[in-house]
């Protein structure tokens, strides 16, 4: 799927960076958000930015008509700085919940002092952490190991991890080859996307 995963991003990317700001918005969003639109992730974080194009007002104006009839939730994260940018995590609110309430999971945000489990209120809570840093413990709500978040945020320069849509701390094969497995499975959801995008197909 290698090469022509590459080909048809290259076209996908080309035909959306010029196309107009809302379907550039939704371009991105329907595919790069396709493994939670799809049901098989918790949550995507989508960082919608072009020049110096307002996306943001966009983005506000317009999410409850691109996410109409998705099931699909959002939170624009950076809500409260003054970029152009729209940085927007879309989610599923049953997967969500499930990811934050795993016992490793409900560890680390209680240290961290998220209002855990109330989902709301720890978005809300992020939201306003964004405003001075960018909290890597998101990566929970986008359903990240959450011993691997730990590993990524109490040893950055730690070498000894496998690579994809997150970090994967440890030497054990059984649990790189999982991982492996959903990279595989968000990738192959996000070619889909692209193809139907492509092919001007209905994507939900």
């Amino acid at each position: 799927m290698s090469e022509e995963y590459s080909i048809t991003f290259q076209k996908f990317m080309q035909i959306v960076n010029n196309s107009e700001p809302e379907n550039f918005i939704k371009g991105l969003l329907f595919c790069f958000g396709a493994p939670t639109i799809k049901g098989i992730k918790a949550a995507t974080l989508i960082n919608f930015k072009r020049g110096n194009e307002n996306l943001k007002n966009i983005w506000k104006s317009s999410a409850s008509e691109f996410l109409h009839k998705t099931g699909i939730e959002y939170i624009l994260l950076n809500e409260f700085t003054h970029s152009k940018n729209a940085l927007v995590l879309i989610f599923r609110r049953n997967l969500i919940h499930r990811a934050i309430t795993s016992p490793e999971a409900l560890n680390l945000l209680n240290e961290l002092n998220y209002p855990v489990p109330n989902i709301n209120k720890c978005l809300e809570f992020m939201q306003k952490k964004f405003i001075n840093e960018f909290p890597h413990e998101i990566g929970i709500f986008l359903d990240y190991p959450p011993e691997d978040v730990r590993g990524f945020m109490s040893d950055k320069n730690n070498k000894n991890y496998a690579s994809g849509y997150w970090k994967v701390y440890g030497a054990d094969k059984n649990i790189i080859k999982r991982a492996e497995k959903i990279f595989m499975q968000y990738k192959r959801a996000e070619y889909d996307a692209a193809k139907k995008i492509l092919n001007n197909l209905q994507i939900v």
